[in-house]
């Protein structure tokens, strides 16, 4: 920090991370708002939540200042997020893995830390890379890094656990169902936690929030086919971008 203030230039070196990242989390809760708008529901545009270490924020969101109480509403608001973001996300991806650079893994002296997996990067590697060979790494291109953030971003809104983005598409789906879901559900991200411990800090935010998600005034009445398929699409992306373990640490033995 005392060096950026010497040489503020240097902070251009952060730019091919950031402005990705920051175009990611934009799309995400443009999604959100541009759907809201769209219903005349009134919100506030994106906040972003920078700090001054790690990646340098905890995200973006906007407030939806009224209460929403149909269910074809709800779905939209709370699927419009992720889908744009994801939009955004994969030639961010794209970009950041065809410029990585494989490389030989060194031995490891002492205790590191990893960037977890998940489906969508694997994919990712077999077309840019084909999948790589034992005994080698990838050195992620800043954009690539940008990318893995929005992929757990992305994540962590979809699980369909209390009033997550996630939590919205499973109520508006199965409706009263939900409830019943609810617990189960938080069980099993409970038992993430052994691989991940952050999974339970997650898991104290959701119960804090509310596992089970606030009725609306049409909640027997199904979607429609579309926002069915639409759900299931939203599905897929969890299934791809879902880290078990998003941050680890390699010991080396005898360490």
């Amino acid at each position: 920090m005392a060096g950026l203030w010497q040489e503020p230039a240097r902070l251009l070196q952060g730019l091919p991370f950031s402005i990705p990242l920051i175009l990611i989390l934009l799309a995400h809760e443009l999604g959100h708002y541009l759907a809201c708008r769209a219903y005349r529901l009134p919100a506030t545009l994106p906040y972003f939540l920078p700090v001054p270490f790690g990646l340098g924020t905890f995200g973006a969101f906007i407030k939806i200042q009224v209460p929403i109480r149909a269910k074809h509403q709800l779905f939209d608001v709370g699927v419009a997020g992720p889908l744009a973001g994801f939009v955004v996300l994969l030639p961010v991806l794209a970009y950041g893995l065809a410029n990585s650079e494989p490389i030989p893994l060194p031995e490891v002296e002492e205790p590191e830390i990893f960037l977890g997996f998940n489906l969508l990067l694997y994919l990712g590697m077999e077309l840019f890379h084909g999948g790589g060979t034992a005994g080698w790494g990838l050195s992620l291109h800043p954009a690539g890094v940008a990318a893995w953030v929005g992929m757990l971003a992305t994540a962590l809104n979809l699980l369909p656990l209390g009033q997550l983005d996630g939590g919205h598409i499973l109520y508006a789906v199965a409706g009263r169902w939900q409830r019943r879901l609810a617990w189960p559900l938080l069980l099993l991200l409970v038992a993430a936690g052994f691989l991940w411990p952050v999974w339970w800090l997650w898991c104290l935010f959701v119960f804090l929030m509310g596992l089970k998600h606030p009725p609306v005034r049409d909640e027997a009445v199904p979607l429609s086919l579309g926002r069915q398929v639409l759900a299931l699409v939203a599905l897929g992306i969890l299934v791809l971008c879902f880290m078990p373990q998003p941050v680890g640490i390699i010991v080396p033995e005898g360490y």
